[in-house]
């Protein structure tokens, strides 16, 4: 689990990475992206019911994907706030799949740490 630090837990924190962030697209997840004047990067996990109806399911997704922020936590920049939203194609993937996906995807942003687009 992140550490609370780490976490989105407001709506109002959720709402300001929808609108004034910037989104990136990936066939399994879509990542807002938005800077702050923190000195920590914050993260966001979001999966619908959609995805599955069962609870399980959406729980096991978010603790793989919160395993591979913790994974890479040092590797990212300070000061984001990012959000996750998982889509359906993503439950056919295995950890290797989510975890090589979402790194993709964080290179792609710029957000990783010495990298750029």
């Amino acid at each position: 689990m992140l550490a609370k630090d780490n976490r989105l837990r407001s709506h109002r924190d959720y709402g300001r990475v929808f609108k004034k962030g910037q989104t990136y697209f990936s066939p399994f997840f879509n990542l807002g992206v938005l800077f702050s004047k923190l000195n920590k990067s914050r993260f966001g996990v979001i999966i619908s019911a959609n995805i599955s109806k069962k609870a399980t399911i959406r729980n096991l997704f978010k603790r793989r994907i919160n395993s591979i922020i913790q994974k890479n936590i040092n590797n990212l920049e300070t000061g984001l706030d990012l959000t996750i939203k998982v889509k359906p194609a993503a439950l056919n993937l295995e950890y290797s799949g989510l975890e090589h996906s979402l790194t993709s995807l964080f290179y792609y942003a710029g957000v990783l740490k010495n990298k750029s687009k």
